[in-house]
């Protein structure tokens, strides 16, 4: 059996039955918050396009869409996973050299869910199957480091997710996994410095390509099953072999995953929480800093800090921005926060964060290393003109899978991401049907969803974004 195979048949053989209490429990928090990250990001100048890929090709088919319309079952998961995704504020699975998005496969989740018919445990066990399946990947594999995206993993959770939804043979889910996993690896340098809007936009892509292999399976289309260890595989080109044992995997991939609590890349979590609360604890004049030096592990350092990923040596962007150290440190510091409001395009161009970040060195911290991701520590040192130096150290934040969200915790940060974009009335239907979402239908979530309307943002901001 291939390794493709043996996903297909732990895929197939899944069932609500399966998640463990704090499963159960955890589910609504990340389905909220993935629903918080989509709302946000109706409006953005890149979204509004996909907006219109859809529009012109998606048809009318019979998927409701986040924000309005109909479209086909493919190009609905990958106008939600445009959704999910872009802000990036969405959860994610860590590991000590990889990582990924978790929440890239929800869009697939809940449009499947949807298009089937099914209710809101058929949900929870898609989402739950995605997340596991992607997580398991991360933590046996080493896709970034090979130079291949996360993204190329979502072939497999994707299609896992879907394929259970739609109850899909073993067979059927192993050819439509192979088929997007052999067509739809991505790379890592999506990722690299300078950064551009495909990086909020790649998981889309692999949502479409998966879900167009998905039905084409469905109609009986084969693919190449040894797509994983098969000469020239994903083993060869990872010089290593994956070797998941299917058959003793549970579905807890939910319970691992970490939410963020600030509007940036997840590595940078703790360092913009230390800086954060180093704001709370001390007034300082963001004038009179003159060096700011942050101590943070490996992984930080290389996708923010200027490690492997490079530096932007210009931050004019949203992409660039939320995924540099400096100007993360130095807008947490003169603002006291990092959500949306700080990579709004008047905001990343101010003289006040574009002086401030300049003064701005990041280090990685070997011991800080050693200690990540079940830790995730940070120490930000900020010296003043006048000779004083104020220090702060953290081990981590609020979100970490050690010390996950609450309910309450998501609740405050969707209110926070939806208000002026849906009223109260609506927000509270949403925020209630997906704390009973056990015993709702997804199509009853849809109509809900379908109904927000928010308008584009202007021409010079949208495209900026």
């Amino acid at each position: 059996m291939t390794q493709v195979e043996a996903i297909a048949k732990y895929a197939a053989r899944a069932s609500f039955d399966d998640l463990s209490a704090e499963s159960r429990r955890q589910l609504p928090i990340h389905i909220l918050d993935s629903l918080s990250c989509s709302i946000a990001a109706l409006g953005a100048g890149p979204v509004d396009a996909c907006r219109e890929q859809v529009a012109e090709f998606g048809g009318s088919g019979p998927s409701a869409l986040i924000g309005g319309g109909q479209a086909n079952p493919i190009y609905a998961a990958f106008w939600h996973t445009v959704l999910v995704r872009y802000v990036d504020f969405m959860d994610n699975i860590l590991a000590q050299t990889e990582t990924a998005h978790t929440a890239d496969n929800f869009g697939v989740a809940l449009t499947i869910a949807d298009y089937v018919g099914g209710n809101g445990r058929d949900l929870m066990l898609a989402v739950a199957l995605g997340y596991t399946v992607q997580s398991r990947f991360v933590d046996h594999a080493n896709f970034m480091t090979r130079g291949l995206d996360h993204t190329s993993q979502l072939a497999f959770s994707h299609n896992a997710a879907a394929g259970r939804l739609l109850s899909l043979s073993e067979q059927q889910i192993g050819h439509a996994m192979a088929m997007a996993a052999v067509s739809d690896a991505s790379f890592a340098v999506v990722r690299a410095k300078p950064l551009s809007q495909w990086k909020g936009l790649a998981s889309a892509q692999s949502a479409l390509g998966a879900m167009n292999a998905l039905f084409l399976a469905r109609r009986g289309v084969e693919g190449p099953l040894q797509v994983i260890e098969g000469p020239l595989g994903i083993d060869h080109l990872l010089g290593m072999k994956i070797n998941i044992d299917w058959d003793k995997e549970g579905y807890e991939g939910v319970v691992g995953s970490t939410i963020k609590k600030y509007n940036s890349m997840i590595h940078t979590q703790s360092a913009v929480h230390c800086m954060v609360e180093l704001a709370k604890a001390n007034k300082v004049d963001p004038e009179k800093v003159t060096s700011i030096e942050a101590e943070v592990f490996q992984l930080a350092y290389d996708f923010a800090g200027g490690g492997l990923y490079g530096v932007d040596k210009v931050i004019s962007t949203k992409e660039q921005a939320d995924h540099s150290l400096p100007y993360l440190l130095a807008v947490a510091l003169i603002d006291g926060d990092v959500m949306p409001a700080q990579f709004n395009p008047e905001r990343i161009i101010k003289p006040d964060v574009q002086a401030l970040l300049k003064k701005v060195s990041v280090q990685p911290n070997h011991e800080f290393t050693e200690q990540y991701p079940k830790k995730m520590p940070a120490k930000i040192t900020v010296r003043l003109q006048d000779g004083n130096v104020v220090e702060q150290e953290v081990q981590d934040y609020p979100g970490l899978a050690s010390h996950p969200f609450t309910w309450e915790e998501a609740v405050q940060k969707f209110d926070t991401l939806v208000a002026g974009r849906i009223d109260e009335g609506l927000s509270g239907e949403i925020k209630n049907a997906v704390r009973s979402v056990e015993n709702i239908q997804v199509r009853d979530l849809m109509k809900l969803l379908g109904s927000i309307r928010v308008a584009s943002k202007t021409t010079s901001s949208s495209k900026a974004a």
